[in-house]
Parts: C-alpha cells; structure tokens; sequence
C-alpha cells in the first residue's frame, strides 16, 4: 500500500468542488508519479478516500481500454502490471524522450482529430490544441514543468511557429502553422 502524498491531496481538495474522474486521475497521475507511468487503481481509491472524493472505481474499469492509440471518449488506457492513464501507451511511448513541448503539440494536433472534451480541454481541428491541455500532456507524460512550457510557446508564438486563436477565457488554443 502506497502512502498518499500530502501535496496531491492538497491539490485534489483545492479543485473537489468541480474536479472529475479525469482530472482527478490526471492530478494524481501527474504529481504521484514515482513508479513509473500511470497509476494503479487501489492509488485512486486511497486518494478518492483521503479527499472524501467519491470514485466509481467500476466507472473506471468502464472507461478503461487496452488500445495503444488515443479514442475519444473521456478514456482511461491500461498501461502494464493493471495501472492506468489518462493519455494513452503510444503518447508515453512517444513523448518520454522529448523535452519539447512542441513535440506535445503537434502529437495531440495528429492524434485528437475530434472536438471532444470540455471547454478547458476541447480539441479541433480548425482551431487545434488548448494551453491547457498541451499544460496538462506535457506535464503527465513528457515531464515538462508547466512554466517551461509556457516559455517555449512563448518562443513558438513569437517565431510564427504556432498560431493562437483568441478566446473569452484565459485557455487560448493553439495550432502548428
């Protein structure tokens, strides 16, 4: 039995209040990450208990797939020795050699093809990739601090390397010219 981390648990109680199983998931996968890819389900569930979060640990196994390629559909993807993830085995596979967040970018712009998702997070075509998803990519599976990640699309706006379609909100999308 794993130990929850008390950072973790912090960062699920501040977002309890509108977090889903995805993010919750992600937030664990992101910052619990010291066995290596995914996490396991008991994992989920000790943290689900910690923050009194209620987890369907069914609706995950629901949700869960064996494929090695992205699908829409809010999916869990099975990774090995029955831990999980929120991104697929072949983004790992891709992206853990990378340190280049347009790498991220141009990967989520190929492979997620549907508008899915919500506001946060929905990917288009015609308007490409959200920071907040590239944020979200680049941390769990490439291991790319965040600030990082703003700099270089900093760098990439400014080369002319990426376009940016304004919006409303503060979570622009962006897309490789």
């Amino acid at each position: 039995m794993t130990e929850v981390r008390e950072d973790v648990v912090a960062e699920l109680d501040h977002e309890s209040e509108v977090i889903t199983l995805q993010d919750f998931v992600r937030i664990i996968e992101a910052h619990h990450a010291t066995e290596g890819r995914g996490v396991s389900r008991e994992l989920v569930g000790e943290y689900a208990d910690a923050v009194r979060y209620d987890v369907d640990l069914d609706a995950l196994d629901d949700r869960t797939t064996d494929s090695d390629e992205w699908r829409e559909g809010g999916r869990f993807y099975e990774l090995r020795d029955g831990r999980i993830s929120v991104y697929p085995p072949d983004w790992h596979e891709t992206m853990s050699s990378t340190d280049d967040i347009r790498d991220v970018v141009e990967i989520i712009q190929s492979e997620v093809t549907a508008a899915e998702g919500d506001m946060w997070e929905a990917v288009s075509e015609q308007r490409g990739v959200p920071e907040e998803k590239v944020f979200h990519v680049g941390e769990v599976v490439a291991g790319i601090d965040r600030d990082d990640a703003r700099d270089r699309i900093k760098e990439l706006r400014d080369n002319g390397e990426i376009e940016e379609f304004a919006s409303q909100h503060r979570n622009p999308t962006i897309k490789l010219t």
